[in-house]
């Protein structure tokens, strides 16, 4: 990988959110994806002397817009929204859509629609690095709330993902995998690497699941139809 990421566990005591910090490696320049609050990331970015250029914003919710103002503000940085969300979010100065490819750092960034969390979620693909920022669509071992979207919006952006290369690195927007974890997935010595991978990012540690590991132990990109995603 030639790029390193840096996860920034943020809102902590509440909603476990995460930001992440994309850094290459010919430069101290980053971009923040979801900049959730702004202590842990100015905390991250000072401690290893990183200037954020760009924050790449999945979708409008509070909790991965918070610290869009502030960093703007002290940085100068120039904010990255899907084009459907564009009034929602603070600081919002560039929007993009589905299917647009856009150059920063050196890295190729493919935007992807995927609707159901929120009408204009995007999610933000690296495909170099095998990087895919998930946003609150799909996350360890269960997916995103239906806030705004409905179930057919939601089934369609996962089999999108799922159309991706297996060896995707999923980054999703919050650490929820305890609440997928079940008596039978501790059960089946499969499951150990994936546990493990769990509990290196319970440490702060850049630890993601594969798409493939997804696929395998995620229940809902297990569903192959949308009656079956429905329940019926």
């Amino acid at each position: 990988m030639s790029v390193e990421v840096i996860p920034v566990l943020c809102n902590e005591k509440n909603m476990a959110n995460y930001a992440y910090l994309i850094k290459n490696d010919s430069s101290n320049e980053v971009i923040i994806v979801d900049a959730a609050e702004t202590k842990p990331i100015q905390k991250v970015l000072e401690q290893h002397k990183l200037v954020p250029t760009h924050i790449l914003t999945t979708h409008h919710h509070f909790d991965h817009v918070g610290a869009n103002t502030e960093l703007k503000q002290r940085y100068n940085l120039k904010i990255i929204a899907p084009e459907k969300e564009f009034t929602q979010i603070p600081g919002a100065e560039i929007s993009v859509k589905d299917n647009q490819t856009i150059e920063i750092e050196n890295m190729t960034i493919h935007i992807i629609e995927a609707p159901g969390h929120t009408k204009g979620h995007v999610l933000y693909y690296i495909p170099k690095e095998n990087l895919l920022f998930t946003g609150d669509v799909l996350f360890n071992l269960c997916i995103g709330g239906l806030f705004e979207g409905d179930p057919d919006e939601m089934f369609t952006s996962l089999q999108k993902i799922k159309q991706l290369p297996n060896e995707t690195l999923i980054l999703p927007g919050h650490e929820y995998t305890h609440a997928g974890i079940s008596e039978k997935l501790l059960s089946n010595k499969d499951f150990e690497p994936y546990l493990n991978k769990y509990m290196k990012r319970q440490q702060g540690l850049f630890s993601p699941a594969t798409l493939k590991e997804e696929k395998t132990f995620n229940p809902y990109l297990q569903i192959q139809t949308l009656t079956e995603f429905l329940g019926q």
